[in-house]
């Protein structure tokens, strides 16, 4: 692993609203679905889970919109490791339109899982090892701006 992983998919006639661009459900939707596919390449795909008994639970998450994607528009989306630990992962993702023009900003704290007890547990060695070599291999050189972003209206004084 050298490069970022990107998810890609397209802007599907159903995803789109009465405003004529993709419903802001649908933007969660690809980033749930990079954030599956991601998960799959550091080696916790549907059999692994099965097998190890362990799995991914989202913790919070925030988008932020920069850009409107219309039917049928390719999008790709770039993953970014931001930090993790022995039992969480800090991802940050870029949505790109067919233009390479950044349209959406994803966050995401996930925790792993131990599906018998369904609390949280450390990493198995294996995608600890994965997580790590994505870590060291594709890093972020500077911290984006969004991350982190709180939401709030400044007042004017």
């Amino acid at each position: 692993m050298s490069e970022h992983y990107i998810y890609q998919t397209n802007v599907k006639k159903e995803w789109v609203d009465y405003n004529g661009h993709m419903n802001d459900a649908e933007y969660n939707r690809v980033f749930s679905d990079a954030t599956d596919a991601w998960l799959a390449l550091i080696g916790l795909n549907q059999e692994t889970i099965q097998r190890l008994q362990y799995t991914i639970f989202t913790l919070e998450n925030h988008i932020t919109f920069l850009k409107e994607m219309k039917e049928d528009e390719n999008i790709q989306v770039k993953v970014h490791l931001y930090d993790y630990d022995s039992k969480r992962v800090h991802v940050y993702m870029e949505m790109f339109n067919k233009d390479d023009i950044c349209s959406a900003i994803y966050e995401v704290m996930l925790m792993g899982i131990d599906i018998n007890t369904n609390r949280s547990a450390p990493f198995p060695e294996q995608i600890l090892e994965s997580i790590e070599l994505y870590f060291n291999t594709t890093p972020i050189n500077e911290r984006p701006k969004q991350l982190g972003h709180r939401i709030g209206i400044n007042r004017r004084k």
